[in-house]
């Protein structure tokens, strides 16, 4: 079977929203756009309960529920291998499932078909209520039939979900939360799940070891050191009842319920010596479960059964190389795959038209593609490098709480280097109290390419919000300012350097901070001709000829580095990144570096000067 969309309403921080799914999607935000709350709503509406936290006052939407409060949680699901509805008894019959029929186009299941191309599905539901007097939730998992049912509870008419039909659907979970010794052993439904499909038990071999441990060849009771304490024992035992009880020593409660849960995993090194798999790394503990869920499906898929796996920040404690390999294998085994992650490696794995963008906004919570359809011939070649050639950097972009649209490469490049000089060394550590982010933890650039600022705009806003362009001063930076400010929708804030400056220009003035003393450092590591910081700058504004800088991603970093060594330099990087993110934030007039550009401001777009 396969998830075809969810509804969510008044569940945690998610007022409304309503997601779409193709075969394998990943979801991507910043922190607390509520990845994970989709996740668990998942868990919710498909019986995996014991995956969510007990759930509260404050899983209801505003935390403060009243009586007529609801979580409500829908899931459509279709992938049923015929459109006859005769054909699956189990789903489709009094007392369960209404028959419904999936629209691809418009996203919505209708209760008649219309056309050839409009699957059969079925619709079941998750809700849960506050009791005021009691103090206790009341939930039920139900068929949704009918849109105009507003309170399941209330409706006589709602049928219970059948607990057998769960594993029909075949949702498994890997949650973020998989670091447990016990992930492979008895004490894990998923362990007992894992060996109940791949052979069962291994009875025989269990209850042999059972007798074993009952009766041991030699006994911790019979041990010289324990011999006499255990005698006295014995000896008062048999004062005190008239079939004097005999003190024994066991490993376990010697029943085979004990003995499975008392069993812990041990993995052997290629020196031979075997640890608990508490005594690895991290790494392992996480990756037991990701295999068992991975040999659960593919022995589900061959059985003929359905297996569909929500995988929650999959690159925990793996190392970069393998968290691909990992997503892949998935991918291969399970029929539909719903991911979160913030790993853009991670991300970049999936097609730009799988890559769900969540974005909150004023009334729900809206996720869309990176792409609707995949890039044709007659696609820009800045929106082909953007979704292929940099998708990882786009995705990374994507993932913070704004999004700033340069003019180009050189920017993003040079904006890197900055921050990464300010995340570095002994000095990184010093923490200044300006009442403002960091850059970097707040702060996504974007690769723009061929200096496609209005393109990138109206493909990113159709999927979130927080996106500030950055153009450069001149006059063709202007007109980007005037063609941005016409668009329905326009941003809601643009960024423009000083008259005349370019990036290559506040790279200058942050390099001015201790002008005198590293012109010869730099002369040391550029092998170009110039004699001061201006002369440099105007270097690396060269786009063509032996005199070319701009775009010597080499020549950056070593200007970055230097940036890194001198304390004026480093205060200036920090000061015009501190001006972005102020303006970023809606805090503009905090900071002296940002002027206001009433020329070019609008009742929709506020205009700001970048002027260090």
């Amino acid at each position: 079977m396969k998830l075809l969309a969810l509804s969510i309403d008044g569940f945690r921080g998610i007022r409304h929203t309503d997601i779409r799914f193709g075969n394998h999607d990943v979801l991507i935000a910043p922190n607390g756009s509520g990845k994970s709350t989709i996740i668990d709503a998942m868990s919710l509406v498909f019986g995996r309960t014991r995956l969510v936290r007990d759930l509260t006052e404050h899983d209801f939407y505003g935390s403060r529920p009243e009586a007529t409060s609801r979580i409500r949680i829908i899931a459509t699901l279709g992938g049923f291998r015929e459109n006859d509805p005769a054909k699956y008894d189990g789903w489709f019959r009094d007392g369960r499932a209404i028959p419904k029929w999936w629209d691809p186009q418009r996203g919505k299941a209708e209760p008649e078909p219309r056309s050839n191309e409009w699957e059969l599905c079925a619709q079941i539901a998750f809700a849960a209520r506050f009791d005021l007097e009691e103090l206790t939730i009341e939930q039920i998992r139900y068929f949704h039939d009918d849109d105009t049912i507003e309170d399941p509870f209330l409706d006589d008419v709602v049928q219970q979900v059948p607990i057998r039909l769960f594993d029909e659907i075949g949702y498994y979970v890997l949650p973020a939360k998989r670091t447990w010794e016990a992930a492979a052993t008895f004490a894990s439904e998923l362990f007992r799940k894992a060996v109940a499909t791949l052979g069962g038990i291994p009875a025989q071999t269990v209850l042999c070891e059972r007798d074993r441990l009952r009766n041991p060849q030699e006994p911790l009771e019979d041990d010289a050191g324990l011999r006499p304490l255990v005698e006295r024992i014995n000896e008062q035992l048999a004062k005190l009842f008239p079939v004097a009880p005999q003190f024994q020593l066991r490993v376990t409660a010697t029943d085979s319920d004990s003995l499975l849960r008392a069993l812990i995993p041990h993995f052997k090194a290629v020196d031979g010596i075997s640890l608990p798999v508490g005594r690895h790394g991290m790494g392992l503990l996480s990756l037991q479960t990701f295999i068992l869920l991975l040999e659960l499906g593919r022995e589900r898929r061959n059985s003929g059964k359905p297996f569909l796996l929500a995988m929650e920040e999959p690159e925990l404690h793996i190392p970069p190389g393998m968290q691909r390999r990992l997503v892949s294998n998935a991918v291969s085994i399970a029929e539909q795959t719903i991911c979160t992650s913030h790993s853009p490696r991670v991300a970049a794995f999936f097609p730009a038209t799988s890559v769900q963008v969540l974005d909150h906004r004023p009334t729900e919570m809206t996720s869309t593609p990176l792409l609707e359809r995949p890039l044709n011939a007659t696609s820009s070649n800045a929106m082909r490098k953007l979704c292929y050639d940099d998708r990882p950097r786009f995705i990374e972009a994507l993932m913070h709480h704004s999004v700033i649209i340069p003019e180009g490469r050189t920017e993003y490049e040079w904006f890197r280097l900055l921050n990464n000089v300010l995340e570095t060394g002994e000095k990184a550590l010093e923490v200044v109290d300006s009442g403002t982010p960091s850059f970097g933890t707040v702060i996504g650039i974007v690769p723009t390419h061929d200096s496609a600022v209005e393109e990138t705009f109206k493909t990113l806003f159709r999927l979130r919000g927080g996106l500030v362009p950055l153009v450069d001063g001149d006059a063709a930076g202007s007109a980007k300012v005037a063609a941005l400010s016409e668009l329905t929708p326009s941003p809601r804030i643009i960024l423009q350097w000083q008259d005349a400056w370019t990036i290559e220009d506040a790279i200058g003035w942050v390099l001015k901070g201790s002008e005198d003393d590293i012109v010869g450092d730099l002369k040391s590591r550029i092998e170009h001709e110039f004699e001061s910081i201006d002369e440099l700058v105007a270097l690396f504004k060269v786009k063509t000829g032996r005199a070319r800088l701009k775009g010597d991603y080499l020549a950056y970093e070593e200007v970055a580095s230097v940036i890194c060594n001198y304390d004026g330099c480093r205060s200036r990087a920090d000061k015009l990144l501190r001006a972005i993110t102020n303006v970023c934030l809606k805090y503009p007039d905090k900071d002296h570096l940002i002027v206001r550009d009433d020329r070019s401001s609008t009742e929709k777009c506020a205009v700001f000067r970048l002027s260090p």
